[in-house]
């Protein structure tokens, strides 16, 4: 699979000229399409430029490192004259860096091999409130600001503070609601759907119903 990917990218590197449009798809498995500002051969390094997701006015710079790209397209090749692109703006570069990778340890905190996805998600949902360096797993159990503790399976009920604060306690108690109030309903099993729609009678019931006598034991 990685063979593959490699090849394909060794397909196209020699292809790459500045202003034309690429697609690649990222090792987080999002897709990113936009024009070339620059490429190097070495560090399998492309800087795309595309369309901002807050604004149309502003353009986003990616830098993507290809070795861990797949899927990776020239859209439209440009042969003709271009202007040289802007200087980027390193300290925003940096900047945006360390926002993506503080992002990816947050979410990383969230992770608990022990416990359920939507256990995990509630995680994250108190973490947005209170912060990340607020939020800690202790076991199984969600630990906020080091006071208050939610233990499965993580419903109001379980809310309990060590120090009695019950204004923080109420503010998680609403998270918790809000969380479970917007997520969607389970779906039911085709099975359990087919045995709700057409329940089984027993022949006791069935005797019952039709008026015949029931023998005695």
């Amino acid at each position: 699979m990685a063979a593959a990917a490699a090849g394909a990218v060794n397909a196209v590197n020699d292809c790459f000229s500045i202003g034309s449009t690429v697609v690649c798809t990222t090792c987080f498995n999002e897709e990113v399409e936009g024009e070339v500002l620059a490429f190097d051969h070495n560090t399998k390094m492309l800087i795309l430029k595309c369309r901002s997701k807050s604004t149309e006015e502003l353009s986003d710079i990616y830098a993507m490192n290809l070795s861990l790209c797949s899927n990776v397209q020239v859209i439209k090749e440009c042969n003709g004259n271009f202007d040289d692109p802007q200087k980027l703006n390193l300290e925003q570069v940096k900047m945006r860096l360390r926002k993506t990778v503080e992002r990816r340890q947050d979410y990383l905190k969230s992770k608990n091999a022990d416990v359920s996805p939507e256990a995990q998600e509630l995680y994250r949902a108190i973490a947005k409130q209170y912060g990340y360096n607020e939020v800690s797993w202790q076991g199984l159990n969600i630990q906020i600001l080091n006071e208050v503790t939610i233990s499965p399976p993580y419903r109001v009920d379980n809310v309990v503070s060590s120090s009695n604060n019950e204004t923080s306690c109420n503010y998680i108690k609403r998270i918790i609601k809000q969380f479970f109030n917007t997520r969607p309903s389970p779906v039911p099993e085709s099975g359990a759907a087919a045995s709700t729609s057409s329940p089984s009678v027993s022949p006791t019931s069935s005797s019952l119903a039709s008026g015949s006598p029931v023998p005695a034991n």
